[in-house]
């Protein structure tokens, strides 16, 4: 019996390090990948919404000719195939003299949560406007677009607030909440 005390603490020296790495391993995959795991499984459980609402301000390299905010409210859904849709009503504003255009936009594509960022890739897009659009310049009307665009096609860092609210991070742009009426 004493001969195999030894030789067993010899084995336990030379397995144990490997053993605790697969562990760590095992368990930093768990926290890292299960965190977007869930993540995933609450943006499919419920129908989002954000509101966002931008100031436009007249600068020296654009001449903004009768814009002076936009309001944005989005309606979205996230489907298990990894694609979502979202459904967006964009009032243009001016302000000085009581004017509004609205333009509803309705957006698709696919999306991904990875590494605790939400990745959205856009798809197809389609926007009706309707009002009195003599009011304000196509050049503002498609600034509009444009930044609909590029705010569609974001990476965002994404913190679960509650279960009933999420923050969407940008590297460069702001925050932006999206919240679920439903529990």
């Amino acid at each position: 019996m004493p001969l195999n005390t030894p030789r067993r603490r010899d084995q336990l020296k030379r397995f144990g390090p490997f053993v605790l790495l697969l562990i760590s391993i095992v368990a930093s995959g768990w926290v890292y990948l299960g965190e977007d795991f869930r993540t995933a499984n609450l943006l499919l459980s419920k129908h989002w919404n954000s509101k966002t609402i931008n100031y436009i301000e007249e600068s020296a390299y654009r001449n903004v000719t009768g814009l002076t905010n936009t309001e944005q409210q989005s309606s979205m859904v996230f489907l298990p195939d990894r694609t979502y849709s979202r459904d967006t009503k964009i009032i243009l504003k001016n302000e000085t003299d009581n004017i509004q255009v609205v333009m509803s936009v309705t957006e698709s594509g696919e999306w991904e949560v990875s590494g605790g960022y939400l990745k959205l890739k856009l798809g197809k897009i389609k926007d009706v406007t309707t009002g009195d659009t003599t009011e304000l310049s196509e050049e503002d009307l498609a600034l509009v677009r444009t930044f609909y665009r590029l705010g569609a096609e974001k990476v965002r860092r994404i913190d679960v607030l509650s279960d009933g609210s999420l923050l969407l991070t940008s590297l460069n742009h702001g925050s932006m909440v999206l919240y679920s009426k439903s529990s």
